[in-house]
Formats: structure tokens, C-alpha cells, sequence
């Protein structure tokens, strides 16, 4: 069997370029997880509702999309090869270059009586998701210079995800606790030169990690291109990080009366009454960018936040500030004045290592070049 696959990016183009629709990225990703997961594939009447429930959002919009559909069914031998030239839409004359398009496929293969999930499917060189986002950005034709192409990533760059667990594993507090489990060799070798016999060996607790750690992170304003990297740090303290408790709090640009337990800014707590709930053996991380993104200076968010930082000190033993702008970015900003507060460093391994260190106790403060 020839290996199939479905031009949805074209319908997704026309839809957006030619019809105004309102689909971004997101909403094609939606439909190719779908697929993935089993949705859809069952025949062409299940994949057309599968995308018009998605993305139309009237009456109107759900016809147009099925009429697209329609017309690829019923594509004329050749159509395909020709789409460079040719529009999806009847209706329209201008003319539209499709991204990707597997044209090694007959439009009888393309186009089979077969329902689709006895088909075979086979990425193409450049993945459909990926023309998602050239398709987007394509269509910003007004611009004079030619826009770079972009890809998904899955990763941030100055620390993946696997970097992230590593560090964090550094960050523990063994404790002694629970059931006797563990064969304690010196004391049992010990028991047996004085008893000249094994009767029993001596057992004790297995070592925990006591470790509270406390995240409390930047949202909305210039933190927005950030939360991404926010989300994994998140879940990967939660997941991975082999902690006792993981909290996570939300603010903005500083923590005032109030802290959040919803990226939102929904279900607020007052910071005192979380301070209390925490405890002192908890050692607290903030993320957020300073106001570094922006390159400004504002003295009210400096006094703000040092009236934060003290109270943060009084309450937790340890706390660190990682910081997603690199440092020469905070120079003459709002986060160079927040660095002399406590140490702050930038979202990098080396940065998030130095970070684990403050919070160990093992870190020694050297004067930041800012």
C-alpha cells in the first residue's frame, strides 16, 4: 500500500488566508492529536466532523469547511500536482503556493475508497505541525523582508528538561524515617563481637528526602513569552525532582498581600498565611524576569519587592531568584537592583546549579558584575 497522507494543511491555509477563519498553531495540533489518538481516522464522514467541530465556530464556518472537503475528495486527476497554481476554493481567484504536499501520490492512491484507518501513514520531510506555524507566519505578507522558518521545540534551550531533574535531585535533606528496612552493617558487626553470636541483625530506616521546595513564579506583563519554560520547571520539580513537597504560588512582578495557586491569578492566599503554612525548613525559588525583558528601571517595584524579600527571609531558611534573561540583560534595569537583594541567576544549568546551591546553604556570595 502506497503510504497516505492527508493534505489538512491545505484546507487549514485556505481556511485562514482565503476565509479570514481565526485558527492559529494550536488549533491544528488539536486535530493532529486527535488523529493520533484513534479520533477521526475511522472514514472521511468522522474526519470532516472531527475538524468542523474544532474549527468552525457557526453554522457558516462548518459549511465552508465541509464544502472544502468536498471539493479535495472530488479533486481531478492531476489537481494535486497543480496546486501551486491552483485554489482549494472555487469561489476565490487568487492564487495560493501550498507549503507541503506529498506529490510522489497518484490522486487515485490519495483519494481511495478505503477507509482511513487501513491506511498507512509516513511523516513527510518537513512534519505538518511545522508547516502549521509557516503557514501562520506566512501570511503576513505585508512585510518587506522574508520571515526565517520555524520549528516546534519541545525544549528551552539554556536548560532542557533532563538538566532541570538533574539539578533538582541535588537539592535533598536525608532523613531517617519510617520502617526499619535497611541493614545497618556497623551496628549489626558490632552487635556480634559483643554477643559472639547473630542472633538478629540490626535494621534501621530507610533515608527520605525531607525537602520542601516552594516555586514561586512570574506570570502575565513581560513574563508571558516565559511561562512555557515556567510550566516545565514546574512539572518537573513535581515529577521528577524526588522532593518531599513541591508548592507552587503565582504573582505578579512582585508578591504583594497576596499569593496564587492558579497561573490565572485565581485562588488567592494571603502571602502570610502561606509563609505560615510552609514553614521554615522550606526553601523558596522565584522565578521571573525583574523587569529585565523590558530593559527598565522602576523604583517602586525595587522597594516593592525588597519589602517581599525580607518577609520571604524571615519566614524560610534558604531563597534563590532564577532569573529567564540572560545577566548582561540587567544592567540599568529593575533586576540588577533586585540582584543586590538576594542572589539572583539566569535560567541556564550553570544558573539553575548555582541556584540548588543557595538552597543546600552551600553557595558563596561573590559580587555580581551587573
Amino acid at each position: 500500500m502506497v503510504p497516505f497522507k492527508l493534505p489538512l494543511i491545505n484546507i487549514f491555509d485556505s481556511l485562514r488566508q482565503r476565509h479570514g477563519l481565526p485558527l492559529g498553531v494550536d488549533e491544528y495540533l488539536v486535530v493532529l492529536r486527535s488523529l493520533e489518538a484513534g479520533i477521526g481516522i475511522g472514514s472521511r464522514q468522522e474526519l470532516e466532523q472531527l475538524c468542523c467541530m474544532l474549527w468552525a465556530k457557526s453554522e457558516e464556518e462548518n459549511r465552508l469547511i465541509r464544502r472544502l472537503f468536498q471539493q479535495m475528495w472530488q479533486s481531478e486527476p492531476g489537481e494535486l500536482e497543480n496546486k501551486d497554481k491552483r485554489s482549494l476554493d472555487d469561489d476565490t481567484t487568487e492564487s495560493s503556493q501550498p507549503l507541503s504536499i506529498d506529490e510522489a501520490e497518484t490522486p487515485e492512491e490519495l483519494f481511495s475508497d478505503e477507509p482511513l484507518s487501513e491506511l498507512e501513514t509516513q511523516p513527510s520531510i518537513t512534519p505538518e505541525p511545522v508547516q502549521a506555524v509557516q503557514a501562520v507566519r506566512s501570511s503576513r505578507r505585508d512585510r518587506e523582508l522574508r520571515r526565517p522558518r520555524y520549528s516546534l521545540l519541545t525544549e528551552y534551550f539554556p536548560v532542557t528538561r533532563r538538566q532541570m531533574k538533574q539539578s533538582l535531585r541535588y537539592l535533598r535533606r536525608p532523613v531517617r524515617e519510617g520502617v526499619p528496612i535497611e541493614l545497618d552493617v556497623e551496628a549489626t558487626v558490632t552487635k556480634m563481637s559483643r554477643e559472639d553470636i547473630l542472633l538478629e541483625p540490626v535494621l534501621i530506616p530507610p533515608r527520605s528526602n525531607r525537602t520542601d521546595l516552594v516555586l514561586m513564579i512570574d506570570q502575565e506583563g513581560s513574563m508571558v513569552p516565559f511561562h512555557e519554560l515556567s510550566r516545565q520547571l514546574r512539572e518537573t520539580a513535581e515529577r521528577g525532582g524526588r522532593l518531599r513537597q513541591t508548592r507552587v504560588f503565582y504573582f505578579h512582578d512582585y508578591g504583594d498581600e497576596y499569593l496564587y495557586r492558579h497561573p490565572a491569578l485565581l485562588d488567592a492566599q494571603p502571602i502570610t498565611e502561606v509563609l505560615t503554612e510552609i514553614g521554615e525548613r522550606a526553601v523558596v525559588m522565584i522565578i521571573s524576569d525583574g523587569g529585565a525583558a523590558r530593559g527598565n528601571f522602576d523604583q517602586e517595584r525595587v522597594e516593592s519587592t525588597k519589602v517581599w524579600i525580607e518577609q520571604l527571609q524571615q519566614s524560610v531558611r534558604y531563597c534563590a531568584w532564577l532569573n529567564p534573561m540572560p545577566n548582561e540583560c540587567w544592567q540599568d534595569t529593575t533586576a540588577g537592583e533586585i540582584a543586590r537583594l538576594l542572589p539572583m541567576f539566569e535560567m541556564s544549568r550553570q544558573g539553575m546549579n548555582a541556584a540548588i546551591s543557595v538552597l543546600r546553604g552551600r553557595y558563596r556570595k561573590v559580587l555580581l558584575k551587573i
